[in-house]
């Protein structure tokens, strides 16, 4: 088939089945690998979705600059849509990004503003969106255009007219991901509880302040923040959970080994409550969400002295399963902790 450009190669994701010592021999853990889109991330569905709104509203036109804050996946899209549709970017990163990624915006030929020091908690958020509003206000010809995945309530409902539909064609019982704006997952959610009975489960990384708690520095670069953002609607999650950076990083590297598939950070998130689900609820089929690929941290969560020097790794399957079963998860309409 023949396609005009890489945007209309956005969506339509596999799903494969796999199956390894973590999974109940007569339970089914599907994964919907996201990793499949032009720039191998799920943000190219909401890069695409934010700034085609942002076009129809008039707020992007010709000769305009985005401007985004970033940690790695959004920044990419954003930047291969700038140089389809001929608008500079400038992406606002902190020093927590692979190299690899500084690498592919700049081949894209966006600009890049990296700022240095943390914020009173050891995140880089909220100091990310305070450059960004720096270099709009010292703009005298209003010249920017920031797409805000964290606050534009565009990003869950593009999720919800778009992605939504390809989740109605999966036969799962319950469907998890990974969290940060929370976009793509509460999207998601919305629609699949407009017409099925699915549960739907959002996974976050300890340290993380989406679904409240203590914030601390992690790891995992893709999910998590220090706030709890506009896109986040508890009504569309059925359970949280919360995992560390060592029982995400070891589902990573676990499922490399055994099954041949390189996953981002995140994704050990999504696997994380996936396994849970099956092994400790009644659950049949689960559906975790892959939102991007590994081989954009083949120096971080790949590479041995990397992890040795920042977590320890769960080598074997009854010590994941242990972690597992101490993660911390609770049921959003109750506001209770299952464990």
């Amino acid at each position: 088939m023949e396609y005009k450009n890489n945007l209309s190669l956005i969506g339509e994701t596999p799903v494969i089945t796999v199956e390894n010592d973590l999974i109940p021999q007569d339970k089914v853990l599907k994964l919907k690998l996201e990793y499949y889109n032009p720039n191998f991330s799920i943000k190219d569905r909401t890069a695409i979705g934010l700034i085609e709104k942002a076009e129809e509203k008039g707020l992007l036109y010709p000769g305009m600059h985005i401007i985004e804050s970033t940690s790695g996946n959004l920044g990419k899209s954003l930047a291969m849509i700038g140089a389809i549709k001929k608008y500079k970017v400038t992406l606002v990163v902190d020093p927590k990004i692979e190299k690899s990624m500084l690498n592919i915006y700049k081949a894209y030929g966006a600009n890049v503003v990296s700022v240095s020091t943390p914020d009173e908690n050891g995140s880089y958020q909220k100091v990310r969106i305070k450059r960004v509003k720096e270099i709009i206000d010292s703009d005298k010809e209003n010249n920017y255009y920031w797409p805000n995945q964290y606050e534009n309530t565009d990003n869950s409902e593009y999720h919800y007219n778009y992605t939504g539909d390809e989740f109605l064609n999966i036969e799962t019982d319950c469907i998890i991901s990974a969290v940060s704006t929370g976009g793509h997952i509460c999207g998601i959610g919305k629609k699949i509880k407009e017409n099925r009975n699915v549960k739907i489960i959002g996974a976050d990384v300890e340290g993380s302040k989406i679904f409240g708690g203590e914030s601390k520095p992690y790891l995992i670069n893709g999910a998590g923040l220090s706030w709890t953002s506009q896109n986040l609607n508890f009504d569309s999650l059925d359970y949280c959970i919360k995992a560390t950076d060592s029982l995400a990083i070891s589902l990573c590297r676990y499922f490399a080994k055994n099954n041949g598939l390189m996953l981002g950070g995140s994704s050990g998130l999504s696997l994380a409550g996936a396994i849970y689900m099956l092994n400790y609820t009644d659950v049949e089929v689960a559906t975790a969400i892959i939102p991007d690929t590994g081989i954009n941290y083949l120096n971080q969560i790949y590479d041995d002295n990397w992890v040795s020097e920042n977590t320890k790794i769960l080598e074997d399957a009854e010590n994941i399963l242990n972690e597992i079963d101490n993660m911390k998860v609770w049921e959003t309409k109750y506001e209770e902790f299952v464990q």
